[in-house]
């Protein structure tokens, strides 16, 4: 994540008393946790989701909307775990830091977890008009009319997913713009990415505020309302499944449990927000930058959970899942297994042949 560096109404969290420019040892080791959870979260998190999206492609739930879902949001966890390779290829300047280069790592922050946060908020929604769908139609979900319902919801989902994605880069447009900024360095500090703004810089024949778009776009959008929206949803399923008939209330706690389970670690990302929030509206002059560099540091950790969790979430959850995984293993193994002994056969009949 960058930070703005402005006059004292901006979000810069420089302290203007500190004469050292060096860390603190409070913030290197928060700085090392944060960074060790990530990299646990980057191995596992995209294992999990890879080995996810292998097991939805390869089953039933590729042709429902629910398997859908979880398939576009377990890809762009992997692009979101693989923006904080960047950043911290970023911070060892492995990678150079330029415009270009935050402009790179800044997009491939922000747009997917802009479409992931969207996209549960989906699943919540679809989740509520599939536990209707059993209400009302409890006897005739093996029909052929609810079939052909199932495949005109999926494509009307997949033309809303699309709808989402382009929405999602309109709002980050600004994001894409490298000339936005002047210069960019890492903070010695609080080992943060520091940004300084082009005030001569338009958007759309207007003078571009860095802060309004900061707190619409990261604050508002991208965060809070689909976060909300999320709880909101999770209470009101949790409600209707407990009135739902007991067989077919197993059938969809599965799936529900996922979603309520990704609604709790999508809580993780909502700090950072309240800290920028706290930096727009609070002067520089009162913040200690130990403080704000070992929360920041800590919620960079515990905010790649949220990344992280969706594939291990879901199988936990999904016993549909677990056996469709171990399934496709099985069938992996014994392909591999005839492969090998074909071999082996092929082998000795030539090895016979030469004697």
């Amino acid at each position: 994540m960058s930070y703005d560096e402005n006059d004292s109404s901006s979000i810069s969290i420089l302290n203007g008393t500190t004469n050292s420019t060096n860390p603190t040892q409070a913030v290197l080791i928060a700085f090392q946790i944060g960074r060790t959870i990530s990299c646990f979260c980057i191995i596992f998190g995209i294992l999990g989701n890879i080995t996810l999206i292998f097991t939805i492609s390869r089953s039933s739930f590729l042709y429902f909307p629910y398997g859908l879902l979880l398939l576009f949001i377990s890809t762009f966890d992997i692009i979101r775990l693989i923006s904080t390779i960047i950043y911290y290829l970023l911070q060892g300047k492995i990678i150079p830091l330029t415009l270009s280069t935050l402009t790179i790592y800044v997009t491939l922050y922000r747009y997917p977890k802009n479409v992931t946060n969207w996209l549960k908020v989906f699943l919540a929604i679809e989740r509520f008009i599939a536990v209707k769908y059993w209400i009302k139609n409890r006897y005739n979900i093996h029909s052929n009319h609810a079939k052909t319902l199932n495949r005109l919801r999926q494509r009307k989902l997949l033309l809303i997913i699309l709808i989402l994605l382009l929405c999602s880069l309109i709002s980050q447009h600004p994001n894409l713009i490298p000339y936005r900024f002047i210069s960019t360095r890492i903070d010695p500090l609080r080992l943060l990415i520091v940004n300084k703004p082009n005030p001569n810089f338009y958007y759309a024949n207007h003078l571009f505020n860095g802060i309004l778009f900061t707190i619409i776009s990261y604050i508002i959008l991208d965060d809070l309302l689909p976060i909300i929206i999320l709880i909101i949803c999770n209470t009101c399923l949790l409600y209707q499944l407990r009135r739902l008939p007991t067989i077919t209330s197993k059938k969809l706690a599965d799936s529900i449990y996922i979603l309520f389970f990704l609604t709790i670690f999508s809580i993780f990302i909502i700090p950072r927000s309240f800290l920028v929030v706290f930096n727009l509206y609070t002067n520089p002059e009162y913040i200690n930058d130990t403080i704000i560099s070992v929360v920041f540091h800590s919620f960079q950790g515990l905010e790649m959970i949220n990344s992280a969790i969706t594939g291990y979430t879901c199988f936990l959850s999904c016993r549909a899942l677990r056996k469709d995984l171990i399934r496709n293993l099985q069938i992996i193994f014994r392909r591999n297994n005839n492969v090998l002994k074909s071999s082996i056969i092929e082998l000795k009949t030539v090895s016979q042949e030469r004697s």
